[in-house]
């Protein structure tokens, strides 16, 4: 190479970017032909982005997603249209996920009892133990396994290795639903409700617009049934509120025992004979209510049981959706194992202890750390000779394997996966593996050679042979296989059951944290630093009780609780008025250790309880702040007008506007003015704007100390409000006023207003001085106080890696710079270049936009129809409206039914 002096500037920032990837080798596209989904130009220039369809999985489920790809590195996630769980929009964990593929801690190799180890050493540890035996005392423990190609590579090692036994456990199963259909119909069955018809819906301690798998279909079914018929009404029975709970129209908390009794009630209420215990008034009004109005929308009512409630209510919901001929498919389970999820890892664990089990693969599942305690698992693992865990990042369960074995992202390799209805989706790879990590599938291939077999593509092909190559590369570029999504079987008439009412007392309950789930994306700090979006706790969780129960145990917010039952944890308390008397509830996922800096020593683990046990609940003695990003949550007098509600037929009143010596609107000639409008009465909070905004916006993740300061980066934010008998959610982006009060308060013109209508930051300009901030009424800029974008959250680990998912389009901003929303300006110049240069590009869609599962958020011009229609909808208010800032943000009206809410 010849000396730097010798070379040019153009030659010099090829070196530069050259060394910057040096370390992100992977950063290439893959070996095999990957294809880009359709209505895209084949010559794309460096630096644009390109879109590819794939899936990633959930709790075992596919979700299709799309990829943005530039120059070779996967920058965000977007919804895939053409799937049924994604529907083109996403939901947080898929957004988070692009972070998991960068992730620093990450397992680069394997490793082994000498330490740093290879492929080959690990294939054949394991194949000098397994094949000499066919398999006898191996074990391979996984996830809940939909993949047809990963399916049929366990059943050819079980064929080779008759021995073998393959046991699949989710921490959070669907035993009970399984239990109670096969009680009713003979056969395991899987209940798809069809929200989209469904005019009267009531809630048995359900959240289907909370997290998991089908968050998303559901969430979009709802939100269009309830914009389209103006009867529609939700119904919620729970113990501690929830997404599905707070966008109801009517709701009433209930324990196990109170709910017991409501099932009793509705089955009155519903035809059926007998009597029913006595039921709190308000629970009591809600049951009556609820039983009229579902009887009367017979053939579009539906009950639904919540996934963790005992089989005896799931078979209760199943009698009264016949009863209701409600609109509701039941389909095969398409996870084909029979076995329970806790059975068969109970005995497993058992045959582990007796010494049965000698042989262990984990494949990306980690039972010591959520596994039931009293299958005591971490001492099982103890007594197996050689144990394999297989992960991306260390847990609980790798640290106690003999060997760690790298998985593969999935946007790293070929995979394929089947959605909850069955729908299947072949998902491609969008960038080399940026270790040497194998698939699962290949993995597998490990036990019977080796060599490793062919690779995951060539199994995934031989999956899909069928398809012929013009079919593959189809489904391969569209993101699903056509025609795989499972048939509605026919059922008859479910019995009547009826659970035993379980004496009242005080009762614990775990929940999927909705940023953390089981605490599977703990290490990811984009999900650590996502407010709760009920509690608006970061970086941690409290003990949710009711403000008497609190009371009775003399202790307040932060003071620690001691909870026994079976196990035991210390956690801090929480007062919230929504839940039920009696009940305590935790959220999983926390309590992390050995995982690496992000999640460790964060929370307690509430999986250590134990369901069975005796429960004991007192004050331990001192405080843990958790942090959180809102403070007021009830809505009375004044502050009321911050979140209107509104009866049916009734409308936003009028509000003048406010002399302003700021300059006039742009003319109509003017370049094309942008706005937003949010819905909020189909916002569910479910927070995947604000992680969207984060990966689209290179917003940083800041830490738990900084978010406890009130030094919070994210440029969207979802206000929780209770206004009178009515709760919901309120996205706070920038409200681009045409009468912006930063502006004229800033010493150096750094916050500017464009042609365009939008309020922007000129950050080579900013010198920090706040003004701007402090003279912003709606609270929406963000100031880096430190050098957040370079400071490190992963301790030694951080490098290149994490700076590879920034979007080029987005300015990194430095210490002492002011930042905010900007209604997505780089894609906004994206489509100006577009039609300068003669192209027809789409329309402006912002990250927020994308990802928002009710559609509840729409954008455009002023001229456009969606804006023209929602400000002048009889629900349109922009928020502070007397202050004439004129917001080109503004908001549609909650809903109310006119009935109180229990």
């Amino acid at each position: 190479m010849p000396p730097l002096s010798e070379l040019d500037r153009r030659a010099i920032l090829r070196l530069i970017a050259g060394g910057a990837a040096a370390s992100l080798a992977g950063c290439q596209r893959p070996n095999e032909t990957i294809h880009p989904m359709v209505n895209q130009p084949e010559g794309v220039r460096p630096g644009e982005v390109r879109r590819y369809a794939t899936a990633l999985p959930f709790a075992g489920y596919g979700r299709g997603v799309t990829g943005l790809v530039v120059d070779g590195r996967p920058i965000k996630l977007e919804g895939l249209a053409a799937h049924p769980a994604s529907l083109g929009a996403t939901d947080l964990f898929t957004e988070v996920s692009i972070l998991d593929l960068y992730d620093p801690q990450r397992l680069r190799a394997p490793a082994g009892p000498p330490g740093p180890s290879s492929w080959p050493a690990l294939s054949r540890a394991l194949w000098e133990r397994v094949a000499p035996r066919r398999g006898q005392g191996f074990a391979l423990l996984t996830g809940r396994v939909t993949s047809p190609t990963l399916l049929a590579r366990i059943a050819a090692f079980k064929t080779a290795l008759p021995g073998a036994r393959h046991v699949r456990w989710e921490p959070f199963d669907d035993d009970a639903a399984l239990a109670a259909a096969h009680a009713a119909f003979g056969r395991p069955l899987t209940a798809r409700p069809r929200l989209a018809d469904a005019d009267v819906v009531l809630l048995l301690d359900a959240d289907p617009l909370g997290p998991g798998p089908d968050q998303v279909a559901h969430a979009r079914a709802w939100s269009e049934r309830r914009r389209s018929e103006p009867t529609h009404r939700l119904y919620a029975i729970e113990a501690s509120p929830s997404a599905s709970g707070a966008m109801a129209d009517r709701r009433a908390t209930a324990g196990p025992h109170d709910l017991a009794v409501a099932c009793h009630a509705l089955a009155l209420a519903l035809g059926a004979g007998g009597d029913a215990p006595p039921l709190p008034p308000d629970l009591a009004r809600l049951v009556a209510d609820a039983g009229r109005d579902l009887m009367r929308a017979r053939g579009r009512a539906l009950v639904i049981a919540g996934e963790r409630q005992p089989v005896a209510v799931h078979a209760f919901a199943a009698w009264a959706n016949g009863v209701l001929a409600a609109p509701q498919d039941w389909i095969a389970p398409v996870d084909p194992d029979p076995t329970p999820h806790r059975d068969g890892l109970a005995a497993l664990a058992r045959d582990m202890h007796a010494g049965r089990v000698d042989t262990l693969l984990v494949l990306d599942a980690n039972p010591v750390y959520a596994a039931p305690p009293t299958l005591g698992f971490a001492e099982a693992m103890a007594r197996v000779t050689l144990s394999v865990t297989a992960t991306r990042v260390p847990d609980e369960t790798s640290a106690r394997a003999t060997w760690q074995a790298p998985l593969s992202h999935p946007l790293e390799g070929w995979h394929d996966w089947r959605g909850s209805d069955g729908t299947a989706s072949i998902a491609q790879p969008l960038i080399r593996p940026l270790y040497d990590t194998r698939t699962a599938a290949e993995l597998v291939d490990l036990i019977l050679d080796p060599a490793g077999g062919p690779g995951a593509y060539a199994r995934t092909r031989e999956t899909w042979a069928g398809l012929g190559e013009a079919g593959w590369r189809d489904a391969v570029a569209r993101g699903v296989v056509p025609g795989t999504a499972a048939r509605p079987e026919t059922v008859g008439a479910a019995p009547l059951v009826l659970l035993p009412v379980p004496p009242a007392g005080l009762a614990v309950e775990l929940r999927p944290s909705p940023t953390l789930w089981d605490g599977r994306y703990a290490p990811n700090a984009w999900a650590q630093e996502c407010p709760d979006p009920l509690t608006k706790e970061v970086w941690g969780s409290s003990a949710r009780l009711h403000p008497a129960d609190m009371g009775a145990l003399g202790v307040k917010d932060g003071d620690l609780l001691r909870i026994e039952r079976g196990g035991a944890l210390t956690v801090p308390a929480r007062a919230v008025a929504g839940q039920a008397r009696g009940v305590v509830t935790l959220l999983t996922g926390y309590g992390r250790d050995g995982t690496g800096q992000v999640a460790d020593g964060i929370g307690a683990n509430a999986w250590v309880l134990d369901s069975a046990a005796p429960i004991r609940v007192a004050k331990a003695g001192g405080r843990v702040a958790v942090p959180s990003t809102q403070h007021q949550f009830a809505l009375d007098g004044e502050l009321a007008k911050l979140f209107p509600v509104l009866a049916p037929g009734e409308a936003m009143p009028p509000v003048a506007p406010k002399p302003t010596l700021l300059p006039n609107p742009p003319e109509k000639s003017a370049p094309p003015q942008w706005a937003m409008a949010i819905d909020t009465d189909v916002c569910i909070g479910c927070n995947a704007c604000v992680v969207a905004c984060q990966a689209e916006n290179n917003v940083p993740a800041i830490g738990p100390e900084e978010m406890a300061a009130g030094r919070d980066m994210h440029w969207l934010r979802v206000d929780l409000y209770e206004h009178g008998d009515t709760t919901g959610f309120q996205p706070v982006p920038c409200m681009q006023c045409e009468a912006a009060p930063c502006e004229p308060v800033c010493p150096v013109e750094a916050s500017v207003h464009d042609a365009q209508g939008l309020n922007l930051q000129v950050y080579n300009r900013c010198v920090g001085t706040r003004t701007c901030q402090a003279n912003c009424p709606y609270k929406v800029r963000r100031f880096n106080f430190l050098d957040y974008a370079d400071r490190s959250l992963w301790g030694d680990a951080e490098e290149a890696s994490v700076t590879a998912q920034r979007n080029p389009d987005v300015t990194v901003r430095a210490r002492g710079v002011m930042e905010k929303c900007t209604y997505c300006v780089q894609r906004i110049e994206s489509a100006t270049r577009e039609t300068d240069a003669g192209g027809t590009p789409g329309p402006v869609v912002t990250a927020c936009q994308a990802a928002c599962p009710t559609r509840a958020i729409r954008f455009g011009t002023l001229n456009d129809p969606a804006i023209r229609d929602a400000r002048a909808n009889g629900r349109h208010y922009a928020l502070l409206e007397e202050l004439g800032t004129r917001p080109r943000t503004t908001y549609l009206a909650r809903r109310r039914d006119g009935g109180k809410k229990a």
